[in-house]
């Protein structure tokens, strides 16, 4: 097919060509921060003309890459290979007078891409007759071959790529809003600042500017940054990435290479924007409805972020770090609460001072070397002071009684578990679900001679079974009123005789691998 073109207004025969037109040129490697365009016509002529015509294009900054196909075959495997396609220029007639309108199809339907624009170029319009194509095609141009002037091509290359690049940001924006909402319930789950550090960066690595452009060759670097605090006239960095460890704890002021941030921070107004920029990076700020403000550094390369979608992401960040402060203002009141009131409760029952704080940090370090994650092993921690919450219903006569206790006392202060279940299994909130099984099973054996239900082996929870070691660990090598305090490797040798009796074996075996970490804990609050 040789459909003599119209050129009026180039300014050049294509007589000179006729030597090139042997063979098209293949373009020796991908450019970068171009457009792509397939070029898919059967007549050499036309896909030379077309680069010619369009060699100095330029959109917004960038040219045009070019890739070549002369049959259906070859056009559809383009289309598979080379990804983000913001052209075709499509010869309708090539090896078959619909190969055209096949691809048009095979674009839309198969490959599902309505991303490319497609511009129909015909020399044989009785084949395709314009309305019928554009009412049952899904094509954004038609153009006569005989029509493709210099101008005409340049306007209608220039009208595909402003509706191409529309579409993708408007993708860029779906897909952006699409990972926020998704991340929102992982902000929202954070339990410390180094999570909150650690998502944030993590996260910025989603809104790199390939979004906007897909064939971006930015180099992909994850994000190094850290967490700043103010404390009356003071910054004091409280976490950071590797590359700011070293700075943990100091004074902004007090760093000579982080003296362009401060200089920032003196001269921040509480009405400034909560995202300012920095030759290196960037500075974000939740403005804190709790009264207290922390500060995220972000270093990175400015034109590497789309920042209309950074700063909504990083809004929706600070909305989640102060629930977070909200939280943990809850947490912390939560637990003064319940170790003031055990606290009460063991003077009242004649322990040894700090048993519940030995008991509850050696069944958090018990669980973490069980496999539990830090979460659940903090909640275990707090919930585990509860459990001899039950004695508050005890009579001081027994609890105080400085010798062996009869058979009928015995059985008085047994009910201490049952007790404690009755105070706690009421509250309907997580940690004290968690006590109220501690309180319950905490003195259930492992050959079902325990009580107060006598269970055996894995039917004991799992949280009861934990309790059971650390309180009898801590109850052998503390004075109590009826005993002067063991050796801890007499204990452990105790601990060890009762397992698969007293005691899970699992769990033993744990304990006594690391039982060193359970002296020091002993150690550190020995009354």
């Amino acid at each position: 097919m040789n459909e003599k073109l119209n050129m009026e207004d180039s300014l050049f025969d294509l007589d000179f060509l006729k030597d090139d037109l042997k063979e098209v040129p293949k373009e020796s490697s991908p450019k970068r921060n171009h457009y792509k365009i397939i070029v898919a016509d059967d007549d050499k002529d036309v896909h030379t003309v077309t680069k010619l015509l369009l060699k100095d294009f330029q959109f917004e900054g960038k040219g045009l890459e070019f890739i070549h196909t002369y049959d259906e075959e070859t056009t559809k495997n383009a289309l598979v290979t080379h990804k983000h396609i913001a052209i075709i220029l499509l010869d309708v007639v090539m090896d078959t007078k619909n190969s055209g309108l096949r691809i048009v199809e095979f674009i839309r339907n198969e490959l599902k891409n309505s991303n490319t624009r497609i511009i129909l170029r015909t020399g044989h319009p009785g084949e395709a007759p314009e309305e019928r194509v554009i009412i049952d095609y899904d094509i954004n141009d038609y153009k006569l071959k005989t029509e493709l002037t210099k101008q005409k091509l340049f306007t209608s290359v220039y009208s595909a790529l402003r509706s191409y690049r529309d579409i993708m940001l408007l993708e860029k924006n779906k897909t952006a809003l699409e990972r926020i909402v998704k991340v929102s319930s992982k902000l929202f789950s954070q339990s410390s600042l180094d999570d909150f550090l650690s998502t944030l960066l993590s996260e910025l690595e989603m809104f790199y500017l390939k979004y906007s452009d897909p064939d971006s060759h930015h180099e992909h670097l994850k994000p190094e940054g850290f967490i700043y605090e103010k404390i009356g006239h003071t910054y004091r960095i409280i976490t950071a990435t590797e590359k700011y460890q070293q700075y943990i704890n100091e004074d902004l002021s007090t760093i000579q290479d982080l003296e362009d941030v401060y200089v920032v921070m003196k001269h921040l107004h509480p009405d400034h924007n909560n995202m300012i920029f920095l030759e290196d990076g960037f500075i974000f700020y939740n403005k804190g409805q709790h009264g207290v403000r922390f500060y995220f550094f972000v270093e990175t390369t400015e034109d590497l972020y789309d920042y209309s979608i950074i700063q909504l992401f990083l809004n929706n960040y600070a909305l989640a770090l102060d629930n977070f402060h909200l939280n943990q203002l809850v947490m912390r009141n939560q637990e003064a609460i319940i170790f003031t009131l055990t606290e009460t409760i063991e003077r009242h029952s004649n322990e040894t001072s700090n048993h519940v704080k030995r008991v509850s940090n050696m069944i958090k370090q018990l669980s973490l070397l069980y496999g539990i994650d830090e979460i659940e092993a903090e909640d275990i921690r707090i919930a585990s002071a509860l459990h001899d919450i039950g004695k508050i219903g005890i009579c001081d006569s027994i609890l105080q009684k400085p010798s062996k206790l009869t058979t009928e006392e015995f059985k008085k202060i047994k009910r201490h578990t049952s007790i404690g279940y009755d105070i706690l299994k009421h509250v309907d909130y997580y940690i004290f679900k968690i006590a109220s099984k501690i309180a319950y099973y905490h003195h259930e054996k492992y050959d079902g001679t325990g009580y107060p239900q006598g269970l055996s082996g894995k039917e004991i929870p799992l949280h009861g079974r934990l309790m059971a070691v650390v309180d009898v660990f801590d109850a052998l090598v503390s004075k109590r009123c009826y005993k002067e305090p063991w050796t801890y490797q007499d204990a452990l040798h105790y601990l060890k005789s009762q397992s698969g009796k007293h005691f899970d074996p699992e769990i033993i075996h744990i304990f006594a691998d690391h039982f060193q970490e359970f002296i020091d804990i002993a150690e550190e609050y020995k009354g």
